[in-house]
């Protein structure tokens, strides 16, 4: 599979898109439910990091059909690949909530490594009304354009299992596909006014929505940032928000820590209704 993926309407259902589930399986059914999800006609497409931290990270992986469950990797899934290709990055993955998947036989290790290799780093999505891209942490140089040709650029040698260690280009552009936290420090540090120090979930919590409303009143060029070019709007995951928001054509999703009171951002993208 391309790591730049193009998915058409769908005509028969609605499509969902979702934050990082890391684990949690049983509060996405949950959500699923209330939503009516159907399997035979809506589609759901998760920005990344499936696994490690909640129980089912094994269970959320075998959903991934690219059919009714759609994935970009994420840096998660990354770090799975890494510590089975190459035991000495092994130590990361089990330090960020790994150590389920070190459990595993080596035949399953391997079978899911082959799995999220076949994934997509970028889904463009037709949604009836708009053209919406779908990544785990960001894009090239603020421009969905250049993030298809980055990405054509390495599929060559993603196909070919080449390491991501062992390939520069490929190592540059994970870095910024799943790793990149740029516009999470454009939007905690300067648009809403929080600085670069270290707190508390809690505090950010507090403070993130204390200051929410600053984003309203955004000057322009503080928001040229969040503006990404050829693309109506980008879904993106890696960087905790209490609550989804939106930032000029951005869309952070990632809301979920396991914790009572929160809930995955679970946002329906098409203009299909039943």
């Amino acid at each position: 599979m391309s790591l730049f993926l193009k998915i058409d309407r769908n005509l028969t259902g609605r499509d969902f898109v979702v934050g990082d589930v890391h684990g949690h399986l049983q509060q996405l059914l949950t959500q699923l439910q209330e939503v009516t999800f159907d399997t035979s006609l809506d589609r759901l497409f998760f920005l990344g990091d499936l696994v490690d931290r909640g129980p089912d990270s094994e269970a959320l992986l075998a959903m991934i059909d690219q059919q009714t469950f759609f994935s970009v990797a994420g840096n998660h899934e990354a770090m799975m690949i890494a510590g089975f290709e190459n035991p000495e990055t092994a130590a990361r993955h089990r330090a960020n909530g790994g150590e389920w998947f070190y459990m595993l036989p080596r035949a399953q290790r391997q079978h899911l490594v082959s799995q999220v290799r076949r994934w997509p780093w970028a889904i463009e999505l037709d949604t009836g009304r708009q053209c919406i891209g779908l990544v785990h942490a960001n894009v090239i140089g603020g421009s969905w354009p250049r993030t298809q040709l980055a990405l054509t650029a390495i599929e060559e040698a993603w196909s070919a299992d080449i390491s991501l260690e062992n390939d520069e280009r490929m190592a540059s552009a994970a870095e910024q596909f799943l790793w990149d936290r740029s516009l999470a420090s454009q939007l905690y540090r300067h648009l809403l006014g929080l600085g670069n120090v270290k707190r508390t979930l809690a505090e950010y919590k507090r403070l993130f929505l204390e200051h929410l409303d600053t984003i309203d009143h955004a000057q322009p060029e503080a928001l040229a940032p969040f503006q990404i070019s050829g693309i109506d709007a980008l879904y993106l995951g890696h960087n905790f928000v209490p609550r989804p928001v939106s930032v000029g054509n951005c869309y952070f999703l990632d809301t979920y820590r396991g914790e009572g009171g929160e809930q995955l951002a679970l946002i329906c993208v098409s203009e299909f209704s039943r």
